[in-house]
């Protein structure tokens, strides 16, 4: 029984040789040098029993073989049928290569039910026009043409060209719009006939009823009583404002007769803008009633100074003149 058990394990050896003896894998070019942009055949070929399930290797267009030469496209397999029930298949792929240079094609992989099978590697010469080409050998292909010029490397370019246009476009019109944005902070509607004092007092008093700081929009509640006030400082006192820090406008402020007895109340209402604008400070209720309150009384106070002023240069002087501040409720 041992020795029935020895001659069939002996005769599926010898059958298992006898079919890896004629399987046959190849891959071979039509010529191992090339032109720049010229394209060569790459073929790849298995010749194997029927018995014998053969898987190709795969090799994708657009993919690199060699890390210079490029897939452009590939062919149909072609089968044959050879004597003794053994299959010839074959299979070409269209190759290229942009950039000079020595490279190597790998060994390719073909896959039976049982084993691997691996192709000899092969070197490959990319080179320039220039070259003398005397002592190489380049066969023809009918298949086979040589462009004028690579339209895909053409398309290549040019799409580089509009992501690259596309991109610069975009930074100049942010740019552009960005300068439009900041120079439309600075203009003002011209028709509107309403003194500095009137605009900014119906603004504030516009703020004053909306109160969005009890929905959580402290900061834009702020922004809008110091962007008012900037712009009035702007028509009023003809300072940039609208261009300065907080500091630079406290600063600026007191050195103006109408706003320096109100530096403390400017102070207030600029500091604690910038708290919650940019240290994410959380104002009390308090807080943000008394910056309205000091903005209206800023805008109310540098304006009756001024009436008075110009009333006291048509009038005869009688005495000391009084101010009274008005008073704002919420």
């Amino acid at each position: 029984m041992k020795k029935l058990y020895y001659l069939i394990f002996l005769l599926f050896a010898t059958f298992a040789n006898a079919s890896a003896s004629i399987v046959k894998v190849s891959a071979t070019m039509d010529s191992t040098t090339l032109l720049i942009g010229e394209q060569r055949v790459l073929r790849l070929e298995a010749q194997y029993p029927s018995m014998v399930e053969m898987t190709f290797p795969e090799l994708k267009t657009d993919e690199k073989l060699g890390q210079g030469l490029e897939i452009l496209r590939k062919n149909e397999k072609d089968t044959v049928e050879l004597k003794g029930s053994v299959y010839k298949v074959s299979q070409e792929y269209i190759v290229t290569a942009f950039d000079t240079g020595r490279y190597e094609i790998p060994a390719i992989k073909f896959t039976t039910n049982d084993r691997h099978y691996m192709t000899d590697r092969i070197i490959v010469d990319v080179v320039t026009i220039e070259e003398d080409f005397a002592q190489t050998s380049i066969k023809s292909n009918e298949d086979l043409f040589r462009p004028s010029f690579n339209f895909k490397r053409l398309f290549q370019y040019f799409s580089i060209l509009l992501i690259v246009g596309g991109i610069a476009m975009i930074v100049i019109l942010s740019i552009i719009l960005f300068r439009k944005e900041k120079e439309g902070d600075l203009e003002f509607d011209n028709t509107d006939k309403r003194s500095p004092r009137e605009v900014a007092l119906t603004s504030l008093n516009d703020i004053k009823e909306e109160k969005i700081w009890t929905q959580g929009e402290q900061k834009k509640y702020h922004t809008q009583i110091t962007d008012t006030l900037r712009r009035y400082f702007v028509e009023k006192f003809n300072v940039s404002a609208m261009e300065m820090t907080s500091d630079e406008i406290i600063d600026e402020m007191q050195s103006h007769e109408e706003t320096a007895i109100v530096e403390d109340k400017i102070r207030q209402v600029f500091k604690l803008s910038d708290m919650v604008k940019f240290a994410k400070y959380e104002a009390s209720n308090e807080e943000n009633e008394m910056s309205i309150v000091n903005a209206l009384f800023i805008v109310q106070q540098t304006s009756q100074l001024e009436e008075v002023a110009e009333t006291s240069e048509n009038k005869p002087e009688t005495g000391s003149e009084v101010i009274e501040n008005e008073e704002f409720k919420l």
